[in-house]
């Protein structure tokens, strides 16, 4: 059992490299066949905008769509709930416990 996980995670971990070195040498490829037309900070920069823009895209995608609250979750997030006033207060209270430092009396 332990030998199939550890076998399973390296070979995540080889696909992971592998891709990891693949958009390397693509990014690098790109930015070679640039270099010559714009410079090199020219070509740096062209080559992060493409690779940069998916993720980008993607992100803000993502953040425009508004994910569905649980009915919990708006019963805590209310500010009229004395609910979310009492788990507000036991959570301040818990992290000043949590966070306070603790002096010696000597």
């Amino acid at each position: 059992m332990v030998a199939r996980a550890a076998a399973a995670l390296l070979g995540l971990l080889f696909l992971a490299s592998l891709i990891f070195v693949g958009v390397v040498l693509a990014a690098f490829s790109i930015d070679t066949a640039l270099v010559n037309l714009v410079g090199v900070a020219g070509a740096a920069a062209i080559t992060a905008l493409l690779f940069l823009a998916g993720p980008v895209l993607a992100l803000l995608i993502f953040a425009m769509r508004r994910p569905r609250e649980s009915a919990f979750v708006t019963l805590l997030s209310s500010a009229s709930s004395p609910l979310a006033a009492i788990l507000g207060a036991g959570a301040l209270g818990l992290a000043e416990a949590f966070f306070k430092k603790k002096r010696r009396r000597d």
